[in-house]
């Protein structure tokens, strides 16, 4: 019978120590080559009670108390990992087939990922503030964005009710309740559709990938029923293969993200505070977006007569104006939109990170007051990281809202060479921003589990996500679809409830403003909430890769496909 064993600390080559198994207490010798912390594979002869020695075998993980008997889903099946300190390139099949000198640099990069994830264990008795240079400059965007909102609101609300004195503007009870009746129905709705994802995963995840396909129809039918006909035949024909794309690419990759969203889920039901979380995260997130429009709004007013037209003189003496198109324009649209992104970034990374500390005490289980320690650390010691790396991700997509800007000036101005070439930039820079956006996500789980700093956590990500062969995983996730289908229901029943609320309090104008305001809350509240999701998700697969011993003592079943998956594409 075949088991396997760590090597305790403190051993050296040639040494012995006692393995515990079915048939009693055996020595079990050190090989030359191995140290402390690797394991080893034995047989142990039923019929002697004596240990057959076998090749050893390197696992990623932290240290194991007591040992079990290898096998299919047990510790001896861990052929597909390596241990991020002895990796090498003719040991990496990504590795393969690219330069050597790239090879070697990922491979030195892998290395500095376990190493640091060696000197730091997860969840620390004491943490250490990570990046605290950029918590500084952020709150100073903040102040300065407040400050503003404040100086030019009375002047920006005088100017709209002089300029606009013939509309009737709905009152404020009437946005107040709309937009409360919003937010408070998707947190309701938020925490049944998690109910709904556990109870009946499947049924959420067919729903959430064919709802995207069927509003394409839907929209197609309308148009053909008001008479464009082109059109509306364009978006059925669009929608047809969406379905497609569902039944045929994506079918083999559904009854994995069922069983996801089911593990994932369950969890969050056993902490419902999670939800609470997403509602401080959405009051905040609205709040910011009102503020830093009002400032930008203000300032744009201000500004608009010297930096929103630039003239030029052509040839025959004639004057070409040319709106939005000069450089300070430019430039305060950047500044304006990075610090928008920054803070709106922000907020969302505090609701993730905590989320991911949550799962992660879970995961390790450690979960006594789980929530108010992962939200302590969200906003105290890894709160300098969250800044960084949503300052990083905010100058990606303000450089994109640059971009935007003057592909449409120079689609205005009639200028096709510019404005191809700057569709071009801008596809790329939305690329960048995406990935960015994406691996960042990874790379939270380290801040709330290990505390350290976003590079850091981003190379101990890289390590134990490589080293793990995870892409042969992540490559079969759909649970982005399954969180855009929770923010559209949550949407959509909180667009209908603001209307009524808004129709009781101030009748039909009030209700078309309850609508708007509610179905935007609800978006907001119901997309934060069920994003718990998306980061439970993340946290779960992040950790499985460094240690899936903690997910197969809890969940077998689901381990074992995850050695699957990746066994089968190796």
């Amino acid at each position: 019978m075949q088991y396997e064993a760590e090597i305790p600390s403190g051993l050296r080559v040639g040494e012995s120590f006692m393995a515990q198994t079915p048939y009693g207490v055996v020595p079990v010798q050190v090989p030359p080559g191995y140290r402390p912390g690797q394991r080893i594979r034995f047989n142990v002869d039923g019929s002697t009670g004596r240990p057959q020695q076998q090749e050893p075998t390197v696992v990623v993980g932290r240290p194991l108390t007591g040992d079990v008997e290898g096998g299919r889903g047990g510790y001896g099946s861990y052929r597909y990992r390596v241990d991020p300190k002895d990796a090498t390139v003719s040991g990496m099949p990504f590795l393969q087939g690219i330069p050597v000198k790239q090879a070697e640099r990922k491979v030195e990069e892998i290395h500095k990922g376990g190493d640091l994830a060696a000197q730091h264990e997860p969840f620390p008795d004491s943490r250490k503030c990570q990046d605290p240079l950029w918590i500084l400059p952020f709150f100073a965007v903040v102040a300065a964005v407040i400050v503003a909102a404040i100086i030019f609101a009375p002047q920006l609300n005088k100017d709209i009710h002089s300029s606009n004195k013939d509309v009737d503007w709905p009152t404020l009870s009437s946005v107040l309740v709309g937009g409360g009746a919003g937010a408070a129905v998707s947190l309701l709705s938020a925490l049944a559709f998690s109910a709904l994802a556990k109870a009946a995963p499947g049924c959420v995840v067919w729903t959430s990938l064919l709802l995207g396909p069927s509003l394409v129809v839907a929209m197609g039918a309308a148009m053909l029923v008001f008479g464009s006909g082109i059109v509306g035949l364009i978006f059925i024909a669009l929608g047809a293969m969406m379905f497609g794309c569902v039944f045929i690419c994506w079918r083999p990759f559904i009854p994995f993200t069922i069983r996801i969203v089911e593990m994932v889920s369950g969890v969050m039901m056993k902490h419902p505070g999670l939800v609470g979380v997403s509602f401080i995260g959405t009051v905040v997130g609205i709040a910011w977006t009102i503020v830093w429009g009002i400032a930008f709004a203000g300032l744009y007013q201000k500004v608009q007569g010297d930096i929103s037209s630039h003239q030029t003189v052509n040839a025959d003496g004639t004057t070409h104006v040319s709106r939005g198109q000069s450089a300070e324009f430019y430039g305060m649209l950047f500044g304006a939109a990075l610090a928008f992104y920054w803070g709106a970034q922000t907020i969302y990374n505090v609701c993730h990170v905590t989320y991911c500390g949550v799962f992660g005490r879970w995961y390790f289980q450690r979960e006594s007051n789980s929530l108010v320690k992962s939200f302590t650390v969200a906003v105290t010691t890894s709160f300098g990281s969250i800044c960084f790396g949503s300052f990083l991700m905010a100058a990606i997509r303000a450089l994109e809202t640059v971009v935007s800007n003057a592909r449409r000036n120079a689609q205005e101005d009639g200028n096709i060479f510019a404005c191809i070439m700057l569709m071009l930039v801008e596809c790329v820079i939305s690329c960048i921003g995406d990935l960015l956006e994406y691996f960042s996500e990874w790379a939270y789980v380290q801040c709330a589990v290990r505390g350290v700093s976003f590079m850091d956590a981003a190379r101990i990500t890289y390590s134990m996500m490589t080293c793990a062969n995870m892409e042969y995983v992540i490559s079969d996730l759909l649970i982005n679809s399954v969180v855009s289908l929770g923010a559209i229901l949550c949407a959509m029943v909180s667009g209908g409830c603001g209307a009524v609320a808004g129709a009781v309090v101030g009748g039909k104008a009030s209700a078309i403003t309850g609508a708007i305001i509610g179905a935007f809350c609800g978006a907001v509240a119901g997309g934060n909430a069920v994003g718990i999701l998306n980061s439970g998700a993340k946290t779960i697969l992040a950790l499985w890769a460094e240690d899936p011993r903690p997910l197969m003592n809890m969940n077998n079943d689901m381990h074992n496909e995850l050695e699957e998956k990746i066994m089968s594409k190796m």
